[in-house]
């Protein structure tokens, strides 16, 4: 199952911003340990993949719609963590959920004991999402888009999938 929410629906939520300080201290702490992935990516990183992707652009219109959405892409971090030990998962996902204790809780999806949550902080004047966190805790996973995007950019391309 799949649970997809207008992002116009999300311009009421309550909730703190997502420190990217202490997600960086997340990511600092575990990307040498033993079973740890991670990827991190900054403005130069996302420019370059940005700039690929323009030159993948077949000429449709979505790729060049979801780079509009995207144009406020700042930076991109991944944490994978399946294969670590369960201690060390334990305590990944505690680091994590701290975090996000405060955050905004945009959305939640729930699919055969798979749980998806995804954060961000949203300014309703505005109506752009900044900082935007998913987090599959059954799944080790966690990723976390920094910058500001425009709402309505991020519905339009949602509404083609």
């Amino acid at each position: 199952m799949v649970l997809i929410l207008p992002l116009g629906l999300l311009a009421h939520t309550q909730g703190g911003k997502i420190s990217k300080r202490k997600v960086a201290s997340v990511f600092s702490s575990f990307k040498n340990s033993k079973g740890v992935e991670s990827l991190s990516l900054g403005r130069l990183g996302t420019s370059l993949l940005k700039g690929a992707a323009k030159l993948a652009d077949d000429g449709d219109g979505d790729t060049r719609q979801a780079l509009t959405a995207m144009k406020g892409l700042t930076g991109i971090s991944i944490l994978s963590y399946e294969e670590a030990e369960k201690p060390l998962q334990q305590k990944i996902s505690s680091r994590l959920q701290s975090i996000l204790a405060d955050a905004e809780l945009l959305m939640e999806a729930k699919d055969e004991g798979e749980t998806v949550k995804i954060y961000g902080s949203v300014n309703e004047k505005t109506g752009k999402l900044s900082d935007v966190a998913f987090f599959a805790p059954s799944d080790c996973a966690f990723i976390f888009l920094s910058g500001s995007f425009d709402i309505e950019d991020l519905t339009k391309v949602l509404d083609k999938q």
